[in-house]
C-alpha cells in the first residue's frame, strides 16, 4: 500500500520533505532495492525515486527466476538460478549459470562473456576479465575504458594513472584518455597537468587531442580554473583564447 493511499497528499508531502532532510544527513527512510525470494517466485523490490525526489511507493516485480535454485550474488543487483543470471530482476540471455558471477554493482561475467547491466560488453572475455580501475578493465586480449574495447600498445603493462579526473590510462609505450591514444612524441617525458591536460617534451594534449600551437615548456593550469595557459595566452580544451584576468 502506498503512502498516498494511507494518509493523502498533505501527509505524503511532509514525508517527502522529511526524507530529503534524512538523505542530506546520509540516512535512508526506505530499504534499498533488493530481491525477495518467496516460495512461489522471486520478486525484485524497488522504490523508483531519487534522493532529490524520494518515492515511498514500493514496487514488486515478479521475475522469471526459479525460487528453489535462486541465489543473490555478492553485489545485490545480481542474482542467478540454475538456468540464468539476473540484473535487477531482469533475466540475461545466453548466460552460463554455473560460472556466472558479479564483478561489482554494474558488471557481471560468466566463463565467456561480460555484462554491464543487461548489456553485453562487446568482445570481452568473461574468464579473464578483471577490473583495474573504477571504469576500466582488462582481459587476456584487450583493455576496456568506459567499457569500450581497445587494444593497448603493451597490454602486459597496462594500468590506470592516478589523477584527480581519472582520465588517463597507460602502458610502457603509450598513454590513453578514455581509451583513445594520445599522439605523444616522447612517452618518457609524459606528465599530467590537471584539468585533463598533459604534456611531453614535444607537445601539449587535452584528453587525446593535441593542443596545436601550445608551448609545452610554459604550459600550466591557471590556479582555481580548468583553463590552460602558456606564454601565448589561455586555452579551453584544445582551443586558444585571450586570457581574462
Amino acid at each position: 500500500m502506498s503512502l498516498k493511499r494511507v494518509c493523502g497528499q498533505p501527509c505524503r508531502m511532509i514525508m517527502i520533505a522529511f526524507a530529503a532532510v534524512l538523505a542530506l544527513q546520509g540516512c535512508a527512510l526506505v530499504e534499498p532495492a533488493h530481491y525477495d525470494i518467496r516460495s512461489d517466485a522471486v520478486y525484485w523490490i524497488s522504490y523508483p525515486g531519487t534522493s532529490a525526489s524520494p518515492s515511498f511507493d514500493r514496487y514488486e516485480r515478479r521475475t522469471e527466476a526459479d525460487p528453489q535454485t535462486f541465489e543473490i550474488l555478492a553485489f545485490a543487483n545480481w542474482g542467478k538460478d540454475a538456468r540464468s543470471g539476473y540484473y535487477r530482476g531482469t533475466a540475461l540471455a545466453g548466460v552460463n549459470a554455473p560460472s556466472f558471477r558479479a564483478v561489482n554493482d554494474e558488471l557481471a561475467a560468466d566463463d565467456t562473456q561480460v555484462w554491464r547491466g543487461t548489456n553485453l560488453i562487446e568482445g570481452a572475455d568473461g574468464a579473464s576479465f578483471r577490473l583495474v580501475g573504477p571504469s576500466t578493465g582488462v582481459d587476456r586480449a584487450a583493455a576496456y575504458a568506459g567499457w569500450a574495447r581497445f587494444v593497448p600498445c603493451d597490454l602486459s603493462t597496462f594500468t590506470v594513472i592516478e589523477s584527480e579526473d581519472g582520465a588517463f590510462t597507460a602502458d610502457s609505450a603509450c598513454v590513453y584518455s578514455y581509451g583513445l591514444r594520445l599522439p605523444l612524441t616522447d612517452r618518457a617525458t609524459f606528465e599530467r597537468l590537471g584539468a585533463e591536460y598533459s604534456r611531453d617534451s614535444g607537445g601539449v594534449y587535452w584528453r587525446h587531442f593535441e593542443v596545436t600551437g601550445a608551448d609545452p615548456a610554459s604550459f600550466h593550469i591557471r590556479e582555481g580554473t580548468r583553463l590552460g595557459q602558456d606564454r601565448s595566452g589561455c586555452w579551453l580544451g584544445p582551443d586558444w583564447r585571450e586570457c581574462r584576468d
